[in-house]
């Protein structure tokens, strides 16, 4: 069994090699009123700490958006009208994947992905069931470009 990270140990592994902005506390409260979809507790944390922000990985690299930019990208890479509203991007693999809060789950929004060229609901790939084990599997090289 693997030890389960936190979200205050994954920031204070990334934080090295992170490109952060400032954290955006009322961009996260605006976010939520609008779209009235809780976000989750470890990625609020995450927000609050960069809001947006890149970082190379051994797998993979991550680029995470500004919160205000959720809504933008999610409607200029038409998310909402392929995939519906229960989908919120949030980044991307600075290619072709896009990540996605995925609020289909009963258990709470998972970390999922699908490729910006397919935006099919059948092509859409859970991948951690929070933000908090998505960054943990790029620390430990288990999220990898190729297998998404």
């Amino acid at each position: 069994m693997q030890n389960r990270m936190t979200i205050a140990a994954c920031i204070a592994t990334v934080s090295p090699f992170w490109l952060k902005n400032d954290g955006a506390p009322d961009s996260l409260a605006a976010f939520e009123k609008q779209r009235t979809l809780p976000l989750p507790p470890d990625f609020k944390a995450f927000f609050r700490w960069s809001d947006s922000g890149r970082g190379k990985f051994s797998g993979i690299y991550l680029d995470l958006w500004k919160i205000e930019q959720f809504d933008l990208l999610g409607r200029d890479y038409q998310i909402d009208h392929y995939l519906g509203e229960a989908f919120v991007p949030f980044g991307s693999d600075g290619g072709p994947i896009c990540f996605l809060l995925d609020y289909r789950t009963p258990a709470g929004p998972a970390i999922a992905c699908v490729n910006f060229g397919d935006l099919d609901i059948d092509e859409v790939k859970v991948i951690a069931p929070s933000l908090t084990e998505f960054l943990a599997m790029a620390v430990r090289g288990e999220l990898i470009d190729e297998d998404l």
